[in-house]
Order: structure tokens, then sequence, then C-alpha cells
């Protein structure tokens, strides 16, 4: 099995990226840091970049190496704190690498024909699709953005045999999660990387919407009941925590 990998370098992507190599798969990965192994399939690429000339460089590289039964979706930053703080350019940064840049990437798999027959495309959004998320509004809006986009996609590609996917994990312990999280927050509960990465691959290819771990699923379910209470719980836990400033 062929498969491809956004954000392979750390997190969701790099469990991903040891999962499939753990089963046999060929495995290529883009991401923005540099290949920790010679013998891996890396392009290192921005996927904020708004550079059309390292797209271009992207697509014959994928070219080379299509087309994909599994593409996954995973690289992704944020921003957090109060909205006011943040510099304007960081909530853009966040918007290109979590929307814009997944979107563009689809468009050059489906243009290439890079996607197999009976191939998954996944998109990797979060629990925020289901509540409010006070103190990371750009965040939410690109995962929101990301979650229309893969329902939008979904009809038009099963008709093609493409089945589009949606996972929407909550907190992962991840760097990427300790980066931006409220200082002193000490991680736990936060969900491994591994469980989500073993939930997608298990997912059967007609299943849309992937919420992986029962603290994630109930979330989701009370986040559609009882959203306006969910987000005040959520302005409790994260934004309060984040008054005195954004992360670095």
């Amino acid at each position: 099995m062929k498969v491809l990998v956004t954000g392979g370098a750390s997190g969701l992507g790099a469990a991903l990226v040891v999962a499939c190599r753990q089963r046999g798969d060929r495995v290529s990965v883009i991401d923005l840091a540099p290949a920790p192994e010679a013998d891996l399939a890396w392009f290192q690429h921005d996927m904020g970049s708004p550079d059309p000339q390292d797209w271009a460089q992207l697509d014959t590289w994928l070219a080379a190496r299509g087309p994909f039964d599994l593409v996954v979706q995973s690289a992704g930053i944020s921003a957090t704190g109060p909205f006011e703080s943040i510099a304007p350019e960081r909530h853009l940064g966040v918007i290109g690498v979590n929307l814009a840049g997944p979107i563009q990437l689809a468009l050059i798999l489906h243009q290439g024909g890079l996607m197999a027959q009976g191939g998954r495309l996944v998109f990797v959004a979060s629990l925020s699709c289901f509540t409010g998320y006070p103190g990371a509004a750009s965040y939410a809006a690109s995962k929101d953005g990301l979650a229309t986009f893969a329902r939008s996609l979904r009809k038009p590609l099963r008709k093609q045999e493409i089945f589009v996917q949606l996972v929407c994990p909550g907190p992962m312990d991840t760097p990427h999660a300790t980066r931006y999280a409220p200082e002193g927050s000490s991680g736990k509960g936060r969900i491994a990387p591994e469980t989500v990465a073993r939930a997608i691959l298990r997912a059967a290819p007609r299943q849309f919407g992937i919420v992986p771990g029962a603290g994630p699923k109930l979330t989701a379910t009370l986040g559609r009941a009882f959203p306006q209470t969910m987000t005040r719980i959520m302005g409790r836990v994260l934004f309060d925590k984040l008054r005195s400033g954004p992360r670095p």
C-alpha cells in the first residue's frame, strides 16, 4: 500500500509513519522539518507556503510516487491566547497550514490522478468542530473550514471510488499540544497519538467521521447537544488560563 502523510516529523503524523512502515507500506512524507532518516521518501515543504513554485515542485515529487491508497493530512499549527493579542500574520499562518494547504494538496492529488481507486483521503480536524474554542479562535476556524471542505468533497469523490474521511481527535499527548497549552498544564488525560493512528488505519473506508476515544466521543456528543454550555466550559478550561498572553 502506498501512503502519504503530511506532518510526519512529529505527533500523530510520526505515529502514522511508524505504524504504516511496520505493516510494510510504502510511505511518503511531507513536512517542514528535514527527514530524520536517509531512507525515508521525504519532501521538505511548508504546507502554508504561498509560493506557486513550492507547490509545483511538490506536484512533481508526488507524481513520481503515486497513486496513493491512503493520504492523511495531519500537519497543523495553532495560535493561542486572547484573539486581539495575537499578531495578524500568526492567525493567517494558522489558516495557511491548516486549511489552505490541505485544500491545495487535495487539488494536486485530484488533478494529477494521484489517488488510487478505493483510496482514502483523510483530513485531521479537531474536537473544536463540535464546540467553541475560546483562546484558539483562528485554529478552530481553520479546523471547522477543513471539516466543511471534507464534507463537500465526500460525495463527488465517492463517485470516483475515493473515500473522504474526517478525524476529530481530542487533545493528544504531542509536542504540538504541549507548545500551545496554557503554562503549567500537566497533559493528563491527553490521548496518545498512537491510539489515534490506529483508529485511522482501522477505520472502514465508508466511515466518514472518526472520533477516537470514549472521552472525545462524549465531548462531541455534548457539544452537539449543548453548544453554548460546552463553549463556556472550554472558556474556563483554556481561555481563562491564557489571559496572560499568547504562547510563543
